[in-house]
């Protein structure tokens, strides 16, 4: 079955507020090491995929995309990814509206959502740093 899988560095916020709002980042690997596996099953990315003018056109051949992060050792950082399990595999044209989409729910949706059900609980909250988001294709 083909896939896509979107990849990203990943900051992590503490989850406590400075006094003027701003949150600190974090660097420590003890706590990026603790996030490993950490994912958000509540919505898939796939889930929205109808909604969009750009995206409709391809979602029934689309599913999966959970939110998910895994620390890499060799580099001591963490990662973020977003996979996409596929009934074919897509067209560049595709390809790029489910990039723009996915950013689009990083920013503004799923991923804002998972930060704010982390930050209400009072837990450090990873973003994936969207501006360097790679794609990967498998057949």
């Amino acid at each position: 079955m083909p896939t896509i899988k979107f990849t990203g560095p990943v900051l992590v916020a503490s989850a406590q507020e400075n006094e003027d709002g701003s949150l600190d980042l974090i660097s420590d690997k003890t706590i990026l090491e603790s996030l490993n596996g950490l994912s958000y099953e509540d919505e898939a990315f796939s889930d929205y995929l109808y909604d969009g003018e750009e995206t409709e056109a391809f979602a029934e051949h689309v599913s999966g995309g959970v939110l998910s992060f895994s620390y890499d050792s060799s580099s001591s950082s963490l990662i973020g990814f977003i996979e996409y399990q596929l009934s074919r595999s897509l067209s560049a044209d595709e390809v790029e509206a489910l990039e723009e989409y996915t950013v689009e729910q990083l920013t503004d949706g799923i991923g804002s959502n998972f930060s704010q059900e982390r930050a209400l609980s009072g837990e450090v909250t990873p973003f994936i740093n969207h501006e360097e988001l790679s794609c990967h294709q498998t057949s």
